[in-house]
């Protein structure tokens, strides 16, 4: 399998693009919302600096907590008042992302509760992203900072603490696991993707199997998000892998990743 090293990019560079594509959001038509989506959240899982940025601003975040506190009755429907923390707003921003990745929420019920527009769905999400996503953008932008060289040098020993307290996935789990991701790919390969939809899983699959080896149960959740990201976003990874994708996120919560 692929060294998921060769693809992860640990530049400033990586992270200003995350951001130049959240402020794109806006201008992007609903009926490729969600793959811009999908696509956010890829570049987290194939960055290091945001996949850092996100690990350090979603600990201890309570995401449920939050965004019940976020709901403010407006008329009929409900509007949403993030939080004006960096952080927080970084934690929120994401896991709203990642719920509609994983359409534990609809999209599209979503903008008609809090964004509705008379102008059309596409208007509602522009709205949602102008709100949500490009404040994300400037909230990553200046946590960038926080992540120099001098302060990168910190974070082994912190990942390292969280890690103890984390649920640890037994020998025979991590084995079949990780032939399972293998699995995905052999799979993927007689579908007929192209190129560059298989080197984008296979980046993201040797992340995942390297994270599972190490039991890394933050990092293994991230990568399983850009995973869903990349199999969603091709008709035909989509109809060959999305039921083993779902069941990998199965596996994941019966041990508590």
């Amino acid at each position: 399998m692929t060294d998921f090293d060769d693809y992860v990019d640990g530049s400033d560079e990586a992270v200003y693009e995350f951001c130049d594509a959240c402020r794109a959001l806006p201008d992007v038509k609903f009926i490729i919302a969600e793959r811009k989506i999908s696509e956010l959240l890829i570049m987290i899982a194939t960055s290091d600096k945001l996949q850092a940025i996100v690990a350090s601003a979603c600990s201890g975040f309570d995401f449920a907590d939050a965004f019940a506190k976020s709901r403010v009755k407006a008329g009929k429907r409900y509007s949403l008042i993030p939080p004006s923390r960096p952080r927080e707003m970084i934690a929120f921003a994401v896991n709203l992302l990642y719920e509609f990745d994983t359409r534990a929420v609809s999209l599209q019920d979503f903008l008609g509760e809090y964004y509705y527009s008379g102008n059309g769905i596409s208007f509602a999400f522009a709205t949602f992203a102008r709100h949500i996503v490009v404040p994300l953008a400037d909230c990553v932008a200046g946590e960038l900072r926080a992540f120099s060289a001098s302060a990168r040098e910190e974070l082994p020993a912190a990942e390292e603490t969280v890690t103890e307290t984390e649920p640890v996935i037994p020998d025979e789990a991590v084995g079949d696991i990780v032939e399972r991701i293998a699995d995905m790919c052999d799979i993927a390969e007689k579908t007929g993707a192209g190129s560059r939809e298989l080197d984008e899983l296979y980046a993201v699959c040797g992340g995942l199997e390297e994270c599972v080896n190490k039991r890394d149960t933050r990092m293994m959740r991230t990568l399983l998000v850009g995973l869903r990201g990349v199999v969603s976003a091709s008709p035909l990874l989509r109809g060959a892998l999305a039921e083993k994708t779902d069941e990998l996120d199965e596996t994941f919560g019966h041990f508590g990743v």
